[in-house]
């Protein structure tokens, strides 16, 4: 004898486990996987990254990731402004095969609100500079015009 109640009940339980599997798949592609196409830099030696763009360091497990402006208020350069402004940056950098980390950097020359420099494992990643300056309080940067001038230095254990 069958029941069509139960053969719905197998059929919904089979649909979720197969979106649920799907799901979690989905999530373990979060990493970002090595491409011939990205860009390689080096330990201790500044290097430009644009918006958008992925970098490894030779040699090191190491992959960056310039992946958002946050907020752009400096002030203009053909602007006369009573505060500077600031910068912030979201860099995802992700070491080895350990999770990926987002760090956000903050160019804002204001005592405890300087944020150039970040601490991931053994690495230290510091925001030397990020061009362009706005010129006008109309100008619109796009991501992928930014570049934001990075160092790595790697810890002495």
């Amino acid at each position: 004898m069958k029941r069509p109640g139960l053969i719905k009940v197998w059929h919904v339980a089979i649909a979720l486990v197969v979106v649920l599997m799907v799901v979690v798949l989905m999530g373990c592609q979060h990493a970002r996987e090595a491409r011939a196409d990205d860009d390689e830099f080096h330990l201790n030696e500044a290097f430009a990254l644009a918006g958008g763009q992925d970098a490894v360091i030779a040699g090191e497990k190491l992959r960056i990731h310039f992946d958002e402006v946050l907020e752009d208020s400096r002030c203009p350069t053909q602007v006369d402004c009573v505060w500077t402004g600031q910068a912030r940056i979201a860099v995802v950098v992700q070491p080895g095969e350990g999770a990926p980390r987002t760090l956000e950097f903050n160019t804002n020359p204001a005592p405890g609100q300087n944020l150039q420099s970040a601490q991931v494992g053994e690495y230290t990643i510091k925001l030397l500079s990020l061009e362009p300056y706005p010129q006008t309080p109309e100008d619109h940067i796009g991501l992928e015009q930014y570049r934001a001038t990075l160092e790595v230095r790697k810890s002495s254990a």
